[in-house]
């Protein structure tokens, strides 16, 4: 029984070293389209100071979190499955002459297996 312990315990912490990397995150660029793989972690960056309704079409990527850092607000997708993904930021107030689509931000995003 020791014996499986010691065999054990050793391919635990491999197992855990190798899965523990570092996660990189892509971070999307507004009007500018980007592609990640299922299984990827894309972050969107909003200043906190102006208030922007966020709206989406696609079902490839999923919400992990929120956070604020700095006076932004981080949104955290996961790439879940394969297929494309559009965000548009929208301000509250309208922009020129009450032009929203002027104003509004865009975020194209293409999922690959």
């Amino acid at each position: 029984m020791w014996t499986t312990r010691v065999a054990v315990v050793p391919a635990i912490v491999a197992f855990s070293c190798a899965c523990g990397g570092t996660l990189a995150v892509v971070q999307l660029q507004p009007e500018d389209p980007s592609t990640l793989r299922v299984g990827d972690v894309a972050a969107v960056r909003v200043d906190a100071r102006r208030q922007y309704s966020i709206g989406w079409a696609g079902t490839s990527l999923m919400l992990m979190k929120r956070s604020k850092e700095r006076g932004t607000w981080v949104y955290f997708y996961r790439a879940v499955a394969a297929g494309h993904q559009t965000f548009v930021l929208t301000p509250r107030g309208s922009g020129p002459d009450g032009c929203v689509s002027c104003v509004a931000v865009h975020y194209f995003v293409t999922v690959t297996k």
